[in-house]
């Protein structure tokens, strides 16, 4: 057997063993590192055999980068008239196909992790309600047994409790079916400007000074209109509570206020940010911020499903949200691709 036709060989043989190790890094969690090692073997067998001839290498090169990206199905188109090339095509389009599988198989595990680790959150929520309303019966009971008279004077009060807790359990529940069946992404073209102009106005009324001052000259952006509504409705209302709780705690830094604003820094994105002087996440819950049920204002209207809804509309229109906090106030900041997100049939559901 020549040198070369050994090194083809050995190329044959291990192209497989990458793949496998995609699949393996895939499942294990640690992605990234390994596939990108895992390309560069491939690339590198490749130029082995066509380091003579680049045009023969150029396919190889441009299917590795796509995959590095995230795109999957990426398929070599196989030389009739290269027997060598085939063959290794050939090797390089099993890697990808069983790439895309196990990619497959290891989003239906995390759906199915997120949702058990949601369902016990969830039963957590809704026992704590339940709680207090248990208590209020009891004491009616108790209370028209043994003094009718005490009974009418606790009524209203014990049956107020009932209510608002039942009020509670309403909103929880309203928030799960709005995180569990949300829609997939509708872009189409959107005025941002006029947009954060418009979520600036629903929130006037609410006590802090709202700043918002978007540049005219801002291109329009890719977006399902109602979903990036919902986003900045929520950072904004977030930011009113927190600056106008600070106000009323710490009088002495000043007056609420709240802006919101816009940019275009280039590069095909738009910046968004939700600003407020109000006193900071508390640090206990910065790491699980997104994550289902974690609220920062516990005991006080919030359902906890708030930002990782956010999370997740900005997620899908392969965006980026970011936050910097502090006592001094925090700020939300979301990247927008302009184009807009790029569907892939269920992406967008847990389920």
């Amino acid at each position: 057997m020549t040198p070369r036709a050994r090194v083809l060989a050995l190329a044959i043989a291990t192209i497989p063993a990458l793949g496998a190790t995609f699949v393996a890094a895939l499942e294990g969690g640690f992605f990234a590192p390994v596939a990108t090692v895992s390309l560069g073997c491939v690339l590198a067998l490749a130029w082995l055999l066509f380091r003579r001839r680049p045009s023969a290498l150029a396919p190889f090169a441009e299917a590795a980068e796509r995959v590095g990206h995230g795109e999957r199905g990426v398929r070599v188109e196989l030389d009739d008239d290269d027997p060598e090339a085939q063959r290794l095509g050939v090797a390089f389009n099993r890697m990808t196909d069983a790439l895309a599988v196990a990619e497959k198989r290891s989003r239906r595990a995390e759906r199915l992790a997120a949702w058990r680790d949601i369902a016990r959150q969830m039963a957590h929520e809704i026992k704590n309600p339940l709680t207090p309303i248990r208590l209020a019966v009891e004491s009616l009971r108790k209370a028209r047994l043994r003094d009718p008279a005490l009974f009418e004077e606790m009524f209203d009060e014990e049956t107020a409790i009932v209510l608002e807790e039942v009020e509670r359990l309403r909103r929880l529940l309203d928030a799960f079916s709005q995180f569990a069946r949300m829609p997939r992404p509708r872009p189409e073209p959107v005025d941002v400007g006029e947009l954060l102009r418009h979520v600036a106005d629903l929130h006037r009324a609410s006590g802090p000074e709202l700043r918002c001052e978007p540049p005219a000259d801002l291109p329009p952006l890719r977006a399902d209109r109602d979903q990036l509504t919902q986003v900045l409705i929520n950072l904004v209302g977030n930011a009113v509570f927190a600056a106008g709780e600070r106000a009323e705690k710490d009088p002495s830094r000043g007056p609420a206020w709240v802006r919101v604003a816009a940019e275009y820094p280039g590069k095909r994105t738009l910046k968004l940010t939700v600003e407020d002087n109000g006193g900071g996440i508390d640090e206990s819950v910065m790491s699980r911020l997104y994550e289902p049920y974690v609220t920062t204002r516990q005991g006080r209207g919030g359902t906890g499903l708030g930002l990782a809804i956010a999370y997740r509309i900005v997620t899908e229109h392969q965006g980026t949200m970011a936050v910097d906090t502090g006592p001094t106030g925090t700020r939300f900041t979301l990247e927008l691709p302009l184009a807009g997100p790029v569907l892939t049939l269920g992406d967008s559901t847990l389920g």
